[in-house]
């Protein structure tokens, strides 16, 4: 029904933005991947995607198209619903995704509250031949995900502390080195 929302964006909450168009306030769920690019008192457009049960009505929004096509693609698979699919795309990028999907790798995408190992693989049965024609390699992935656990550990802390997993990850890349322990790693993301 709505392509996008464009409009200043008024404020944001824990998992919603409020955009304010033409003096109508609407309340826009998201992903913190989204929220991290958006700027209270700034302009912005909003890809949206309008979920309508007999209960009630949701507005959904993301800063990119790949992002909504990603998310429409989730909630296309049986058990999996606009919570969990934004679940997904707030721990990991879209690009990321795609290329825990492609790749087979069921532990990225179980990184995400709710996403247990058996949803994480019929996320990957359902999507990998749909993603096939994506080429991974044009997504700007910097490396597979296959990365440490100390690594994803030290996101997840980070994570808490209130980073987004976009700086998150930036400040880790910066100054992260295997043999440290993990508290070192921390704190050098932390000062760095």
């Amino acid at each position: 029904m709505y392509e996008y929302i464009k409009g200043e964006i008024v404020s944001k909450k824990h998992d919603y933005v409020v955009v304010d168009n033409a003096g109508i306030g609407y309340k826009i769920f998201t992903s913190i991947n989204t929220m991290s690019r958006l700027q209270t008192n700034e302009q912005a457009l909003l890809h949206t995607y309008l979920h309508v049960r007999e209960d009630i009505m949701v507005l959904y929004g993301f800063y990119s198209e790949e992002e909504l096509f990603l998310f429409n693609m989730l909630i296309s698979i049986s058990g999996i619903g606009p919570k969990a699919a934004l679940s997904i795309l707030s721990v990991l990028s879209y690009q990321e995704v795609a290329t825990a999907v492609v790749c087979e790798d069921a532990a990225s995408l179980s990184k995400a509250p709710g996403i247990g190992k058996k949803t994480a693989m019929r996320i990957i049965l359902e999507l990998k031949d749909k993603l096939k024609g994506l080429d991974v390699e044009d997504m700007e992935v910097k490396e597979q995900i296959e990365v440490s656990d100390k690594y994803s550990e030290a996101v997840n802390a980070l994570l808490v502390l209130g980073y987004n997993t976009k700086y998150a990850r930036e400040a880790l890349n910066k100054t992260y080195n295997e043999k440290d322990s993990l508290q070192d790693i921390i704190k050098k993301a932390l000062a760095g």
